[in-house]
């Protein structure tokens, strides 16, 4: 439970706080970069809300923090932000919010489709978006893209009789999922999944309709750097071998939009994907 006692320091005076149980996993400057900022080890509030639109994306914030860790001085309405989630980012697929401790508040979202619901790794387990998938049809496919961002997975797969997706070489995380990927690739009707190892060695990225892509830990927008890149840091298997498989990516040349686990969304222009990868390549190399 958030604490005003235990503020930090770089809080702006007003009404949103957050305290020192913040884990910096940047999921509050996500949904609301205008109020939220971080040092090195803990997001702060560097400007109070001030429009309708602000006061909105910091409620989705509170709403999100897998810790709890942001608060208000004043008692907020979350009701309508609260109804929001999971919430429409582009065509059927939504952003859950939500974001759980036990994947260092990585994000998750939802594909509804005719043939079968998706759940792209994911959220705490919460009353309110059981309700909600219920209201779209349920959960049939649970893709955990990786042993990091399972979570509450086996929850969700029990309530809604999903099926979850892993790949056998993080497949531990998930003993009881009912489809181990072996090998580097698997279809299922518009999803085509692809091993990538590099973050954990059975990362596996999720393109779906050839132009939306799940990218797990593997690839993000960086907020910080205004670009595409890769977490060098929280490399856990093989840097070398996750340069490699960001350079398969390329083979993706209608990609719209970026939907990581952990880092920001982004949309790509179209026909530059390919480009974009080539750049990023080149900047991990240099890092190696």
């Amino acid at each position: 439970m958030v604490n005003l006692d235990k503020a930090v320091s770089e809080n702006i005076s007003g009404q949103f706080f957050v305290d020192d149980t913040c884990i910096n996993c940047g999921a509050c400057r996500h949904y609301s970069p205008e109020v939220f900022s971080a040092t090195e080890t803990h997001s702060y509030v560097k400007k109070q809300p001030f429009t309708e639109a602000e006061f909105f994306s910091a409620k989705e914030a509170l709403l999100s923090c897998p810790v709890a860790a942001i608060g208000s001085r004043v008692k907020q309405d979350l009701k309508n932000v609260l109804e929001s989630f999971p919430k429409l980012m582009s065509d059927n697929i939504y952003l859950n919010g939500f974001n759980d401790r036990k994947t260092f508040g990585a994000h998750s979202y939802f594909i509804k489709n005719e043939q079968g619901n998706w759940l792209i790794d994911a959220p705490r387990f919460s009353a309110h978006l059981i309700k909600k998938f219920e209201e779209m049809g349920g959960i049939d496919y649970i893709f955990l893209s990786h042993k990091d961002d399972v979570g509450d997975a086996d929850k969700y797969a029990k309530h809604f009789h999903a099926k979850r997706i892993i790949h056998e070489k993080d497949a531990n995380a998930a003993q009881e999922a009912e489809i181990i990927v072996q090998g580097d690739s698997l279809e299922i009707d518009l999803a085509k999944i692809y091993w990538t190892r590099g973050h954990t060695l059975g990362h596996m990225v999720m393109l779906w309709d050839n132009k939306y892509l799940f990218t797990g830990d593997h690839f993000c927008w960086s907020s910080r750097y205004q670009k595409f890149y890769a977490f060098r840091t929280f490399c856990w298997d093989s840097w070398a071998e996750q340069i490699k498989t960001v350079d398969l990516l390329k083979q993706f040349t209608k990609v719209e939009f970026v939907f990581p686990g952990h880092g920001k969304w982004h949309e790509v222009e179209k026909e530059k994907f390919p480009e974009i990868i080539q750049e990023t390549v080149k900047w991990m190399i240099s890092v190696k």
